[in-house]
């Protein structure tokens, strides 16, 4: 029988994610998000960061402590199903346990041993998974006392637990992301990953030619970096593959316009049906006080209020993207007050602060 732990004003929290973010992790959205939040809330009360990778290691960054455990092996091979118990000893100090993403071992382990304990466990799914897991033998979902979803759009797969829901949306830092005073703004901009979901490819059919578009992004997948090169011929397309984060940060603050192009279905015939669940690159725009054109998908309406802080178009259609490039270009007027409302809205509902409060709002519920 569990014992019952009281969560106080101040709780300990350990943020749980099985692929560490940084120098010796990965870099993507989910990393991001788990580490940022474990950030915000080692502001506001005691939290710790418990990950994995290739060495065991203990830091400090502020008032958060990392703790990263070495990686006995991979289940299946697949990173993101890392083995290592050692890690369920950091959370018995914790009154909140919270994971990072669902449908992975390190998942399943933190939900059990806060069932045995009597612990607080909430989980955010920043998509992903793994293909091994307890959940197919044990009702794990049944025992997480609350489910802290990123956007409406990306919580369908658990509908059936709507009851134990909240949206805490995701953050941006508003001091490093911010608007350059007299700055001078010119053409598209895209920043991302330069994968076949993102739509890289819609996006270079539908700026006109002589308009300027800088495409920055690591390259991941050859053949397709190829085609957006033979795409981009005639036209003023500049790449940047190795832009440092302080480039990226001045690339947002002089575009016109930020565009994320974002597909369901890619120019190989793939299909992903949450190719992107909030944006993060829409929202750094944002807050550099740039108006952005996204596709509607995923939980970017959640973000974008369409015709106020930038517009939303459909996914795959060049057409309607490049009339409303046009429309953004053709007014640098109505593009200075969209990049304002944009500004706006990302320090009303999108920074870590608010992120954080959230979370300690549902810890208490």
């Amino acid at each position: 029988m569990g014992v019952l732990v009281l969560i106080s004003p101040s709780p300990r929290v350990a943020v749980v994610y099985p692929i560490p973010f940084g120098e010796k992790g990965i870099f993507g959205g989910g990393e991001r998000y788990a580490f940022e939040l474990a950030r915000a809330l080692a502001r506001r009360t005691p939290t710790r960061f418990v990950s994995f990778g290739s060495e065991a290691r203990r830091t400090d960054e502020g008032p958060l402590e990392i703790s990263i455990h070495r990686t006995l092996r991979h289940i299946r091979k697949e990173r993101i199903n890392p083995f290592n118990l050692t890690f369920l000893a950091d959370l018995k100090s914790a009154d909140v346990i919270h994971c990072g993403v669902w449908n992975t071992l390190a998942t399943d382990l933190s939900v059990l041993l806060a069932k045995v304990t009597g612990r607080k466990v909430f989980v955010t799914d920043v998509g992903g998974g793994a293909s091994f897991t307890l959940v197919r033998w044990l009702p794990i979902e049944r025992w997480v006392n609350r489910f802290l979803f990123i956007a409406e759009q990306g919580s369908g797969h658990l509908l059936n637990r709507r009851d134990r829901w909240s949206i805490l949306y995701a953050g941006i830092d508003i001091d490093r992301f911010r608007p350059a005073d007299g700055a001078r703004r010119e053409g598209v901009l895209f920043v991302g990953r330069l994968l076949p979901h993102k739509g890289v490819d819609v996006l270079i059919q539908a700026v006109d030619p002589g308009v300027p578009l800088r495409i920055v992004g690591r390259r991941y997948h050859d053949e397709y970096f190829a085609l957006l090169q033979r795409l981009a011929e005639g036209k003023d397309v500049t790449f940047v593959t190795d832009a440092t984060d302080d480039q990226i940060v001045d690339f947002y603050r002089t575009a016109a316009v930020s565009v994320l192009p974002s597909v369901n279905r890619t120019v190989y015939g793939d299909y992903t049906p949450l190719p992107e669940l909030l944006g993060f690159t829409a929202m750094e725009a944002m807050a550099c006080g740039t108006p952005v054109v996204v596709s509607r998908v995923g939980g970017m309406s959640e973000v974008v209020d369409d015709g106020v802080t930038g517009y939303l178009v459909p996914p795959s259609d060049p057409e309607k993207l490049r009339d409303r490039l046009r429309l953004l270009l053709g007014d640098p007027e109505l593009a200075r007050r969209m990049g304002g409302a944009a500004r706006r809205r990302i320090e009303d509902l999108f920074t870590w602060d608010r992120v954080a409060q959230r979370c300690l709002e549902a810890y208490a519920l």
